[in-house]
């Protein structure tokens, strides 16, 4: 409406109804036309208070254009026009003068940043057809914009932002912008075609028939530098040798994504890809192109968005050379945003080095912050692999490789096993009526309530030969007692405390860990299912930080913590899920594992260190099938490395059960306790 009004104002100064009386034309009416039209940027309004010369000169489309170009696409916002000299001395000079200028401030605002400057308005008089007089205004090119000109030019600059990066808690990187080597040929350099062909495919691991046939591809010309290979920066002085001896085989150096620590973190860190069509249609609207690299695994994937980041939109002036004469906006970032860990890319590397070549997982917690220091899959594989780009043979021999290389590990579920036991234990501590002093014999090595359970029977592991109490069946890691605790419990109770230690919630880091259970329906209504969770088998599946979770209670008097990968710079999330005294006496019972000379972690006590810990032996399958795992978790109770170390490797056979990943730990508690 208020547009409409604006125009018939305009309109009504230029229409005159041919009476005989009519008064004369005011020239402040066009004047304060135009300003409301220019406060209101109603610019077609504007263009009709144009006199005739201006609007000759320029039409209505170019000059709608040229505003709303610059208005819009920036924004200016509060555009202002007034004048710097009374009104009434403005219409005394008109009644004397055919033209005039009139002294005006511009303002606007542009984003945070308040524009103000100073020109001369000229008031033109026009005789219409019926020799009336009447005043319209004089188009200069600051009415429009200051120092702008005629010549130039709003141009909108799209650049594609660089990828964030992922670095660890001391700022190494994990996934950085590097350089990469694009390794090819030039024909037309090319003095001995056979032997600079053979030198290449050994260096690349290509065949010479695949050479040779990207060198006679139909776009090939003498002086075209034909693409073999991407290769790692690292092998620069390799191909710069290749260069130099065999005339036509060059490289390019050219931008990538780079993984240092290569097979480290591979699984935590992921790696990148280049988009697929489906992924091209989403991310085309926003202006990346077909080429761009999105997360396909790992962190690389789970936080894609905030390392993409956004096309960078950049508004500038440009003058009639095509220079930049002022940059108006800059919209979105130059970069993705970089992701920082708690992950400590040392003690990463230490404990994949202790896994060796064994199949398992481990992991580092920090129980006093939550923060997860380590978190390792073995065996790993080198991301910069997917890359540079892996051959279908390559690909094919990842995927069959029967230690499964690709197989994310930690994310997966496995039975306990022993390392159950000191949640059990806390859970009876708070039982009522559970007195940890009572025992149970030693002797015999299988155990069943009554013959209602069968042939089904409880074994242990080791026959102690002496009565047991709680304490002594932690250090023993006696199946039968843990077994008969768990009864003792009740269903009720020891499944409400396994779920106030963690069992069974949601992930909470996004990376895809599947889901710990209790049990498979969520009940333990068969005894010997009681029984047997009680010890950590039955049907009770943990991922690699489920341990260690339910641990930083037991190691912190009793507050669970939220495990965070991602630096959030905050606190984690705790809850009271034990009393501060039954986390003491639990962990009393861990430290005798370690101390006494009949603990089964006994191995790992080392001098001047006060560690608590548990071991594991968990059974899986059958027949064929069969697999034993062994499992090792231990606190340290230091004002330094306040940490828990928690590894499980997969196969156990013939290699002395739990006390092979006790050496392991023990090597790695070394090496970062240093």
């Amino acid at each position: 409406m208020k547009k409409l009004l604006l125009l018939l104002m305009g309109v009504s100064l230029i229409t005159f109804s041919g009476c005989s009386k009519e008064e004369p034309h005011d020239p402040m009416e066009t004047f304060y036309a135009y300003q409301s039209a220019f406060e209101n940027q109603d610019f077609e309004t504007m263009y009709e208070l144009l006199d005739e010369e201006s609007r000759r000169n320029l039409n209505k489309e170019e000059y709608v254009e040229r505003y709303e170009s610059l208005y819009e696409s920036v924004p200016l916002t509060d555009t202002k026009l007034e004048p710097r000299m009374e009104i009434f001395d403005i219409e005394k000079k008109l009644k004397t003068e055919d033209s005039m200028k009139v002294p005006v401030n511009l303002s606007m605002k542009k984003e945070d940043e308040n524009i103000t400057y100073s020109f001369d308005a000229t008031l033109v008089k026009e005789v219409n057809e019926e020799e009336k007089a009447y005043y319209r205004i004089a188009f200069d090119p600051l009415l429009v914009y200051r120092n702008y000109q005629l010549t130039d030019t709003i141009e909108v600059e799209e650049k594609l932002p660089e990828r964030g990066e992922i670095f660890d808690r001391n700022g190494k990187g994990l996934a950085v912008n590097g350089e990469l080597l694009w390794v090819g040929m030039v024909p037309g350099r090319i003095i001995d075609h056979e032997a600079a062909v053979s030198a290449l495919s050994e260096a690349l691991g290509l065949s010479v028939e695949h050479i040779d046939k990207r060198l006679s591809l139909d776009w090939v010309k003498e002086d075209t530098f034909v693409d073999m290979k991407r290769v790692s920066y690292e092998e620069l002085e390799k191909f710069e040798s290749l260069r130099l001896q065999y005339p036509g085989i060059t490289y390019r150096v050219i931008k990538g994504r780079v993984y240092p620590y290569k097979e480290a973190a591979a699984h935590l860190v992921g790696y990148v890809g280049l988009v697929s069509q489906e992924e091209y249609e989403q991310l085309k609207p926003e202006g990346f192109p077909i080429d761009t690299r999105v997360g396909r695994s790992g962190l690389e994937s789970l936080y894609e968005e905030e390392l993409r980041g956004e096309v960078s939109r950049s508004v500038h002036i440009l003058d009639a050379a095509g220079k930049v004469k002022e940059t108006l906006k800059v919209m979105g970032e130059a970069k993705g945003k970089d992701l920082h860990l708690h992950i400590d890319i040392d003690a990463q590397r230490a404990l994949l080095n202790e896994l060796g070549e064994d199949r398992g997982t481990a992991s580092l917690v920090n129980y006093k912050t939550g923060e997860v220091l380590a978190l390792v899959n073995a065996p790993s594989y080198d991301p910069n692999a997917f890359v540079l780009g892996l051959s279908q043979e390559e690909y094919s021999a990842l995927q069959e490789d029967p230690d499964k290389p690709l197989l994310n590990r930690y994310t997966r579920l496995y039975v306990p096993g022993s390392v159950v036991k000191p949640l059990t234990a806390a859970i009876a501590l708070e039982t009522q009526g559970f007195d940890p002093d009572d025992t149970i014999s030693g002797t015999g090595d299988t155990w069943q309530k009554d013959s209602s359970w069968g042939s089904y029977s409880v074994r242990r592991i080791q026959s102690p030969g002496i009565p047991i109490d709680l304490r002594k069946a932690m250090i023993y890691s006696d199946n039968i007692y843990f077994a008969q605790t768990a009864l003792k419990i009740g269903e009720e109770n020891l499944i409400k405390g396994l779920e106030r230690f963690g069992i069974g919630d949601e992930d909470s880091t996004g990376l895809g860990f599947m889901t710990s259970q209790i049990s498979n329906d969520g009940t333990l209504s068969s005894e010997i299912r009681l029984a047997d969770t009680g010890y950590g088998q039955g049907q009770m599946l943990f991922h690699a930080l489920t341990l260690p979770r339910a641990y930083t209670a037991i190691a912190d008097g009793g507050l669970l913590k939220e495990l965070m990968i991602v630096n959030e710079e905050r606190r984690p999330k705790e809850t009271t899920v034990i009393t501060e005294a039954t986390a003491d006496t639990v962990r009393s019972y861990m430290r005798d594992v370690i101390v006494q000379p009949e603990g089964s972690g006994h191995q790992a006590n080392l001098p001047g260190r006060v560690l608590s810990g548990k071991t594991g032996t968990a059974e899986v399958g059958s027949g064929d099938t069969y697999l034993t795992l062994g499992w090792f978790s231990v606190i340290e109770e230091s004002e330094s490395s306040p940490y828990i170390t928690t590894m499980m490797v997969e196969d156990m056979k013939d290699r002395g059960l739990s006390g092979y990943v006790v050496e392991k730990v023990k090597r790695f508690i070394t090496t970062y306790g240093q």
